[in-house]
Parts: structure tokens; C-alpha cells; sequence
């Protein structure tokens, strides 16, 4: 067998295994996929879920939905997951053999053995389902990280042998699929060049070589980061001020603020670095480490500090707003410091491995990786799962509205509400997954939640029973909603639709009037 065929046998087995993760772990439609793909066929399609107030906020990551959500047009949205998980992932089974590949050298460098790349591979899935820092994963669900993250590996592989224009490339399409991810990799991919940099090693060609990388990094990655710009212009102050307080406060703060994190997470993830960082020093003790090897080293620590740097801005008292200066501290939050670290540790560790661990123990230590990753989301489900019976209600009752109802029709749904858009095919006056990435989306999304909480908590204050009068009142502030899907043990009183052992459909009446007044004329 030649070379080649077997690299290519290896990229395919670390895409099996990817796969097949990703599905036993996160089952179509994963926990973003709703999100990602709805946001993808209404960029494509503008009247499906018509008045949905998330679908018509900012697309933010486009690049994502004009390369994969043309799909969404000819084929429905589970078929279009799992071809986006089978193409993303075989573009990060290339980068990963590659990367890992040409980091897993000898001193002397010579290859490592062609299966390292594959159970490095089972390691990292096995050490990621352990536990994480803020939240951040990458064998999952299709969403546009994934391809960012392929294009990381790549970009970080051709850096290894120092071509330069190829890591560029790949690292500006790393900032086009995901700005956050690939302006954190590039900045981390800086830092490493630069702390390695010498002077005797500037001449003509070289510095043509830079510009020319740094202008292929800038084209490549300004299709991102041109809608990146546009979401950060808030229009005002004060709107820029609440969108970031939402965002990191509440919204996503158990990926932003560092004071909500789990606490056994953070030690165990200290423990980790402070190990892998033990093992780098002892390596180069024994002079076992190449150049490559200092380079991903400094590149991991750079990482590092990004977390630490988070750590520090974010660390004081809560609530949020009684640290000193918090108002510039959420603003730097909100773009994940923590996120690269997240990953990359894991990762730093899984490639470590196969270098402390005869090639005999290595392949047990990764089947038990790959078992546990497979076994780990039902060992210790979310916590925030429905139970799998009204899981089943809510999917039914879904179903029943893509068939029933007008498709122009928009929806009130309760608050665990779970992939309404994907399997219902309609509109949400407000869904607390779905929220805006831009900030005027982001006010009107909590605004929105916060009329519907109100009117809740005041309208079931009495008998538990909702009048028609409190229900009119509900389409008031919820204009044009027509329907709604409530808890079936609540009570009601509007047409019933639907019925099953967890959940009711409503027709809405009309609004309630909002004073005695008639409206003023259009002419006025």
C-alpha cells in the first residue's frame, strides 16, 4: 500500500470516528442546529417562519449560510445536518491528521507512526467529554466553528512547515467561517511567531513573503469580518451597553463570565495545564522536543494567557454589575477569551500522549477516549433536557403545526421550547435559545422575554386558569402572534387545537385593546 492510499485511509478512520461521536453524542437535531440551520434557510428563503424576530436579525455568520444554506432549499433540515456533519467533519479529520501529523515528529524529525494521528484522534474526544472550561466542544453538530476549527488545523500544519501563504489562507477563512475562532488563532499564531523571531533572519524574499501572507490573510477573511464590523456598530452607547450586559450577565454567561463557571471544571482544567506544562519542560530536559514542538507550545501558552487575561477582567463580586469598572469588563467578555484555551488544552494533551505511552497501551488508553466520549452524554445527560416523554409530546405537537396551521402563522411557545422552528416550520414571537448576535437584536430579544415573563407571572397569580382577557392582553404585546403552545396542566381559556399528555394548542383571540381611546386616523 502506498504512502498516500494509507494517509488517506487515516483521514477517513478519524472521520468515521468523528462521525460516529457526533451522532451518539449530540443526535440530529443537536442542541445549535436549530439555531445555525434555521438561520441558514430563512437567509436563502425570507418568508419561511415569516415574523420570526431571530431569523430577522442580523445573519451573523453569513459565510456559513451562503456556502452550505442553499442546501436547505431542496432538502429538509435533518437531511442538511447530516450531510453538513459528514462534510465538516471530513474537512477536520484532514486538518487534524494534518496537523497532528507534522506536530508528532521526533526531535530528529522523523514521522511518527501512521495510527498516531488516528488515536491521538480517540484521545482528545475522550478527554473533551471529561468536562470543559466555558462550554466550548467541536465533535458535535454542524454550525460554522467546525469549519473554522478544520481551517485552524490546517493554517496551524502549514505554519509547522513554515508555509506561510498556505497558513495564511487558512486562517483567513478561519476568521471568515468564525471571526471569534480564527481572530483568537491568529492572534495566538502571532504571538508564537513573534516570540520566536530573529533578526539574522530578515532578507528581501522573506519580507515579500509576510506582506504577501498578510494580504492573503486580510482577503480571505474579510467576508467575515465585514459583518463582524457591521454587528459591533450598535448605533448608541446605551444600546451597546445593554445588548453586552445581556449577553455576558445572563444570556451567555456560562461561557463568558468566569465567575459562573463550574468550579471542579476549573480545577480539574488547572490540574491539566499545570501537568502538560511539566511534561513540555521535561521533554526538553531530555531534548526530546522539536522546533515544531516549542511552536505549538508557545502558541497552547498564548492561549493560556488569553483565559488567564479573562479570568482577571471578569473576576469580583456578583451580581455583575457591582464590580468595579464593569462596564468596560463585560465589553472585553463578550468576545470569548476563554474559548481557544478551551479546546486547545485537550488537544495539547492528546498529542502529548502517544510520546509517554508505548504504541501497545496507547491503543487501549485510546479506545477507552472513544468509548467514554460515546457513552458520557447518556452517563450524565444536560441538565436542562426535557424528559424524553414530553420531548416526544413536544416534537408531536410541532409536527401538528407544520400540517394544521397557515405557514405565515406565528407562534407563542413556552420556555423549553426545543427546535420549534425545525420541526414546526413557523415563527416565534421570542424563543430564549434563539438570541440575536447584533445588539439591537439582542435588546428587542430580552424585551421581548421580559413582556412575555410579566405578563405570565401576573395573569397566573389568581386560579392558574388564563382568562380570555389575559390572553387577549397577550397578543397585545405580542403582536401578531395567533397561536400558542402551552403546558397541557394549565388551563385556558381559548379554542383548544390540539391536545396531548404534556402539551395544548391554542387559537389566540384578539387583542385587547390597549385603552379606552379609538386610535387615531392614519391621516392624524
Amino acid at each position: 500500500m502506498t504512502e498516500r492510499r494509507f494517509k488517506l485511509l487515516v483521514v477517513a478512520a478519524v472521520w468515521l470516528s468523528f462521525l460516529v461521536v457526533s451522532l451518539v453524542c449530540a443526535p440530529i437535531p443537536a442542541v445549535n442546529e436549530p439555531h445555525y440551520l434555521a438561520m441558514a434557510r430563512h437567509y436563502w428563503s425570507s418568508t419561511w417562519c415569516a415574523g420570526d424576530q431571530f431569523l430577522q436579525s442580523f445573519p451573523a455568520h453569513r459565510v456559513f449560510y451562503q456556502t452550505f444554506g442553499w442546501l436547505t432549499l431542496w432538502l429538509d433540515l435533518t437531511t442538511v445536518a447530516f450531510l453538513g456533519r459528514s462534510v465538516g467533519l471530513a474537512i477536520l479529520a484532514a486538518g487534524w491528521t494534518a496537523f497532528a501529523t507534522r506536530l508528532q515528529r521526533d526531535e530528529s524529525g522523523n514521522p511518527p507512526s501512521s495510527m498516531t494521528a488516528f488515536l491521538s484522534a480517540w484521545l482528545f474526544v475522550g478527554l473533551q467529554a471529561v468536562g470543559n472550561l466555558s462550554g466550548e466542544w467541536l465533535i458535535g453538530g454542524f454550525e460554522s466553528k467546525v469549519i473554522a476549527y478544520a481551517c485552524v488545523f490546517w493554517g496551524i500544519a502549514a505554519m509547522l512547515d513554515r508555509r506561510i501563504i498556505a497558513a495564511a489562507v487558512f486562517s483567513g477563512l478561519a476568521i471568515s467561517f468564525h471571526p471569534i475562532v480564527g481572530l483568537w488563532h491568529v492572534i495566538a499564531m502571532g504571538i508564537a511567531e513573534i516570540s520566536n523571531f530573529k533578526f539574522q533572519y530578515i532578507n528581501a524574499d522573506g519580507v515579500r513573503r509576510w506582506l504577501l501572507a498578510i494580504a492573503l490573510l486580510t482577503v480571505t477573511a474579510l467576508p467575515g469580518l465585514l459583518p463582524a464590523v457591521q454587528m459591533l456598530d450598535a448605533g448608541n452607547a446605551r444600546t451597546a451597553f445593554a445588548a453586552n450586559f445581556i449577553q455576558v450577565h445572563y444570556r451567555l454567561k456560562h461561557h463568558l463570565d468566569p465567575m459562573d463557571f463550574d468550579r471542579l471544571n476549573c480545577i480539574g482544567y488547572g490540574a491539566v495545564a499545570i501537568l502538560w506544562l511539566a511534561v513540555v519542560i521535561g521533554l526538553k530536559k531530555q531534548q526530546k522536543l522539536a522546533q515544531a514542538d516549542w511552536w505549538w507550545a508557545r502558541y497552547v501558552l498564548a492561549a493560556a494567557l488569553f483565559a488567564l487575561a479573562g479570568w482577571a477582567v471578569g473576576f469580583g463580586p456578583r451580581p455583575i454589575q457591582s464590580m468595579p469598572g464593569y462596564q468596560w469588563r463585560i465589553a472585553l467578555l463578550k468576545f470569548y477569551p476563554f474559548r481557544l484555551f478551551d479546546l486547545l488544552l485537550p488537544i495539547a494533551v492528546a498529542m502529548l500522549m502517544p510520546r509517554l505511552i508505548k504504541q501497545r497501551w496507547l491503543w487501549l488508553v485510546g479506545i477507552v477516549g472513544l468509548c467514554w466520549a460515546m457513552i458520557s452524554t447518556y452517563a450524565f445527560p444536560p441538565s436542562n433536557q426535557l424528559p424524553s416523554a414530553m420531548r416526544s409530546d413536544w416534537r408531536d405537537a410541532c409536527r401538528w403545526v407544520a400540517k394544521n396551521t397557515p405557514a405565515d402563522a406565528l407562534f407563542h411557545t413556552p420556555d423549553e421550547a426545543e427546535a420549534f422552528k425545525w420541526f414546526a416550520q413557523h415563527g416565534e414571537f421570542v424563543n430564549r435559545k434563539d438570541c440575536p448576535q447584533d445588539a439591537a437584536g439582542i435588546v428587542e430579544w430580552n424585551d421581548r422575554l421580559r413582556k412575555i415573563t410579566k405578563w405570565s407571572e401576573a395573569s397566573f397569580a389568581g386560579d392558574q386558569t388564563y382568562s380570555a382577557k389575559e390572553l387577549r392582553e397577550l397578543v397585545r404585546l405580542a403582536p401578531g402572534v395567533q397561536y400558542a403552545i402551552v403546558r397541557a396542566a394549565v388551563r385556558y381559556d381559548a379554542d383548544l387545537l390540539y391536545a396531548n399528555d404534556s402539551y395544548k394548542i391554542l387559537r389566540l383571540p384578539e387583542a385587547e385593546p390597549s385603552s379606552g381611546r379609538k386610535p387615531k386616523a392614519d391621516g392624524r
